[in-house]
């Protein structure tokens, strides 16, 4: 509300999972999102607030984060890979990993603009957890590990997360041009 007051614009980070998952193609700015776990209910309340009460923002959706700095999936796999011989990584669900040096060099050229609105930005590609754990393996040079692939099922996390959460990066590519 101060930067509504003082006509500042706001970035607000939001993720892929404020969509189901159930789609077959890659969600875009359009769909209708439909959070499946608090997590993605909470990141959803923040974009509705956002929408409710400025007029100059930028909402960007992302997914699958990972960087050189902080705990994120790669900097954990590779961990695991020096502790473990046997990696069960789930195959069932999709998406894109995205870096973040990536998203911020993407966020800082967007917020250069006065194109305000709502924007998922993401690595392009597409892979499961399974197939990027194999893919984090393969250029770290690390051999002898095996990595099985299970269903999220398997891994009975405490709550559910998208099977498919491709994000599309239409507005983006209409705004910026890639």
């Amino acid at each position: 509300l101060a930067c509504q007051g003082l006509d500042i614009p706001v970035l607000y980070v939001s993720t892929d999972f404020v969509f189901r998952g159930d789609k077959e193609t890659p969600y875009d700015e359009f769909d209708g999102p439909a959070p499946m776990n608090i997590y993605g209910k909470s990141k959803l309340a923040g974009e509705s607030y956002i929408k409710s009460f400025l007029s100059r923002y930028f909402i960007v959706r992302s997914s699958w984060l990972y960087g050189r700095c902080g705990k994120n999936f790669v900097t954990t796999i590779l961990k695991l890979a020096r502790e473990k011989s046997v990696l069960k990584v789930v195959d069932d669900q999709v998406g894109s990993p995205t870096y973040t040096k990536d998203l911020s060099q993407q966020i800082k050229r967007l917020v250069a603009t006065e194109l305000y609105g709502t924007y998922h930005i993401t690595n392009s590609g597409r892979c499961s957890w399974y197939g990027f754990t194999r893919e984090i393996l393969k250029l770290a040079g690390i051999k002898g590990v095996k990595v099985t692939p299970i269903t999220s099922k398997e891994l009975a996390r405490p709550a559910p997360r998208p099977k498919f959460s491709v994000l599309e990066n239409y507005c983006l590519r209409l705004s910026l041009g890639n």
